[in-house]
């Protein structure tokens, strides 16, 4: 449980790049496997990233930026 302090909703931040895939997964409103067949990996794979069991590699964050990338020009 979180120790009561001060905090309001906006004073909270993204930590990780974790923690990004999956505010971005949330704001374009994707289900995982929607995310993970754009890219080009397996559901099991992209769920292990965001359950912390897999590492978010260079190559993965290069996919995800290809596929921002992508959606800009739609």
């Amino acid at each position: 449980m979180m120790q009561e302090q001060n905090i309001r909703f906006r004073d909270i931040t993204i930590d990780d790049d974790v923690e990004r895939l999956m505010v971005l997964r949330k704001r374009y409103n994707l289900r995982q496997y929607e995310l993970a067949n754009a890219i080009g990996v397996s559901e099991n794979y992209l769920g292990a990233i965001e359950n912390r069991v897999n590492p978010l590699t260079k190559k993965m964050i290069r996919k995800l930026d290809t596929y921002l990338e992508e959606m800009l020009w739609r």
